[in-house]
């Protein structure tokens, strides 16, 4: 009997999709926990839990209940226990369950606030956690009183420069700080105090001092860039004095302190200037008593981590900073490189750094390594896969991932996936490189084009699975998504030939790969179409101020007016560092480089998408595009998504607010490149 026919893609598939992240080795080895989310029809919400898998892929099972949020497990030293973070209480706290099964103990009762990264000490007494708490008038019991009293929300006295974040909203006074549990009492010692944030948390090997990355110049939301190392003693009732590291001037993040206690390895570079992150990452190592950093990486010119974008994951991955090898002789890190995320073994004391995964089309999203240094765990996707828990045995000569999880097989076998082609458009700077994805069934009427950019601008499309994307190919239109200038995962001379310069290069790669696209066969040139968010959306705007040739568009959480945008988004606008000028006595750069002033100029059918709680593309942006565009009787439309949803609707919104964001961006793109002629 033949198989039952595949069906499309749909939306609704959302609800079907597993999407697992943050795998975790057991010190021997042996097992691997990690989180799978799915999302709640009925609820509207998200749920994850905890799973337990063999390394051997032997057994994958369920570890922790369902309907709560339960996130970043981390084993401790002896393979026991496994801490982890989850919701189930009045807030969000860490909670401590025995590796081989059994009930949750809650472990802190912090105040309301965020609790960021955590970890085990080596001998396995304390954890170190950093935590900011919610300003007092909004927290629940204060929400409540004033509720019962009928009193307004009070005002918000601001003080600092970067006082909001895109994903966590308003805040006041309130830092990230470092505190140490005490597992035998229950207390929490707090390590710094101050006006400061402090982040990337390691332990030295011999637990009794913890490193961190902290900004303590006169105004860290200034000059964000100036990124020191120090190092704090543990043991004692009072903390003792912090102790600055001498160490290369510029960003940091991901520290990690050597197993021989002689390193600490770090992302970064050494770019004072660079405040919108135009210059790659690299792997850097410096002593542990401080003096001159190396930069371990600088043959590649790739950056380190994984800068590839995707909407069927759960963004982030998990862990993907340095790793160290148990005798210190190697870092472990991921690294972009053309579309992909490989696995690399760099040498500390020299040598080329060693890619593991040679000619792997996919993404690797996260790292985690074992105690002996036998295996890597990470996951690992593709375009016709979001991504399963993947073993990689070190040592043994097969250079590839084996697979260990496999929640997604029901609905990859019930839906027919398309399988994207590789392009290469001549540009004038060479190929620009991207992907097609092409239409199954279009007849013999040659497919519509959309052009899809992606945000950032330093990201990178590459081999993972897009969900949207699929959805559109499904309606009959073929989809081309690139990595034009600016991206990432091409070198650095890539992507810092946009900087200050928006709508330059960029846009010339762009065109050059939709001329190119339009030579491929059964591809119409009267119906092309573009979309993007984000950076994507502040190029779809621009496109269509600049060209005629698109049919139609649809922008999203973008940007058009850079000038309002110094002042509105809710990170470090240092203007004068990247675009040139500044919003008061030098604002022509930032006038000229923003879309707004070629409102006249468009002529393109325009759906505008964007959220009332988008932070870091504050909505005003599109207040000021569809009136300029309405008042001069442009064919656009603005539909407004309410304060639940932000800047990461596309990923992480609201499921019912994702799809009815998806349903709109194909009933528009059906209208003008499909239904008419």
């Amino acid at each position: 009997m033949s198989a039952p026919a595949r069906r499309p893609v749909t939306a609704e598939d959302l609800f079907e999709f597993v999407l697992v992240s943050d795998p975790q080795l057991s010190p021997d080895g042996e097992r691997v926990v990690y989180c799978a989310q799915r999302a709640d029809r009925a609820k509207n919400r998200y749920f994850t839990r905890l799973r337990i898998a063999r390394a051997d892929g032997a057994e994958d099972r369920v570890f922790t209940g369902d309907g709560h949020a339960d996130g970043s497990p981390r084993w401790s030293p002896d393979g026991k226990w496994v801490l982890f973070r989850s919701d189930r209480g009045d807030a969000t706290q860490l909670w401590l369950i025995p590796a081989d099964g059994g009930e949750a103990e809650e472990l802190t009762h912090l105040d309301e606030g965020s609790i960021g990264e955590f970890h085990w000490s080596p001998d396995g007494r304390r954890i170190a956690f950093t935590y900011r708490p919610r300003p007092l008038a909004s927290r629940k019991a204060a929400v409540e009183e004033r509720k019962k009293d009928n009193r307004s929300t009070p005002p918000l006295e601001v003080h600092r420069l970067a006082y909001r974040e895109e994903g966590a909203g308003y805040f006041g006074d309130e830092r990230w700080h470092i505190h140490v549990l005490h597992l035998k009492t229950g207390e929490v010692q707090a390590l710094t105090s101050g006006a400061t944030d402090q982040s990337s948390l390691t332990w030295a090997p011999e637990g009794s001092r913890i490193a961190f990355l902290t900004n303590r110049s006169p105004d860290p939301d200034v000059t964000p860039q100036f990124v020191e190392v120090r190092v704090v003693a543990v043991e004692g009732d009072v903390p003792a004095p912090e102790v600055c590291v001498a160490a290369p001037a510029g960003p940091k993040s991901a520290l990690s302190w050597s197993p021989d206690g002689r390193w600490f390895a770090y992302f970064g570079h050494t770019d004072l200037t660079d405040v919108w992150s135009g210059t790659d990452p690299h792997l850097w190592v410096l002593p542990a008593t401080g003096g001159e950093g190396r930069d371990l990486t600088a043959s590649l010119d790739r950056p380190v981590g994984d800068a590839t974008l995707g909407d069927l994951r759960s963004f982030g991955g998990g862990w993907g900073g340095p790793t160290w090898s148990p005798d210190s002789r190697h870092v472990y890190c991921l690294v972009s490189d053309r579309g992909a995320c490989h696995l690399y073994r760099v040498p500390v004391e020299g040598g080329a750094p060693e890619n593991l995964t040679p000619g792997f089309a996919g993404e690797v999203a996260s790292l985690s390594l074992d105690r002996e240094g036998r295996r890597v765990v990470s996951v690992v996707g593709d375009p016709l896969r979001p991504g399963d828990v993947e073993v990689f045995d070190l040592g043994v000569g097969s250079g590839a991932f084996r697979r260990i999880s496999d929640l997604n097989r029901s609905i990859l076998d019930e839906v027919q996936l398309l399988t994207p082609a590789e392009v290469y458009a001549p540009g004038e700077a060479g190929d620009v490189h991207g992907w097609l994805l092409r239409p199954d069934g279009v007849g013999d009427r040659p497919a519509p084009l959309l052009l899809y950019i992606h945000g950032g601008p330093h990201t990178q499309y590459g081999w993972a699975m897009m969900h949207e994307l699929q959805i559109l190919a499904s309606q009959g239109i073929a989809v081309l998504y690139t990595n034009p200038r600016g991206s990432r995962g091409y070198g650095q001379a890539h992507v810092g030939a946009i900087g200050g310069d928006w709508g330059g290069a960029d846009y010339r790669d762009l065109m050059a790969a939709v001329d190119h696209a339009l030579t491929l066969p059964c591809l119409d040139p009267a119906r092309i179409g573009v979309t993007g968010g984000s950076y994507g959306g502040y190029m779809t705007n621009w496109m269509v101020g600049h060209t005629d040739r698109f049919r139609c568009a649809v922008t999203q959480r973008s940007v058009v007016n850079l000038h309002s945008m110094a002042g509105t988004c809710d990170f470090n606008f240092s203007e004068s560092s990247y675009f040139g000028g500044n919003t008061w006595d030098a604002p022509e750069h930032l006038l000229r480089q923003s879309p707004l002033l070629t409102a006249g100029r468009v002529n393109t059918p325009l759906l505008i998408l964007h959220s009332e709680g988008d932070l870091r593309c504050p909505i005003e942006q599109a207040e000021q595009w569809y009136a300029a565009l309405k008042r001069q009787g442009k064919h656009v439309e603005f539909v407004r998504y309410p304060r639940e949803a932000n800047h990461g609707l596309s990923r992480s919104g609201p499921p019912d607010l994702r799809l009815d964001r998806i349903a709109r961006i194909v009933s528009w793109m059906r209208r003008w490149l499909v239904d008419s002629e």
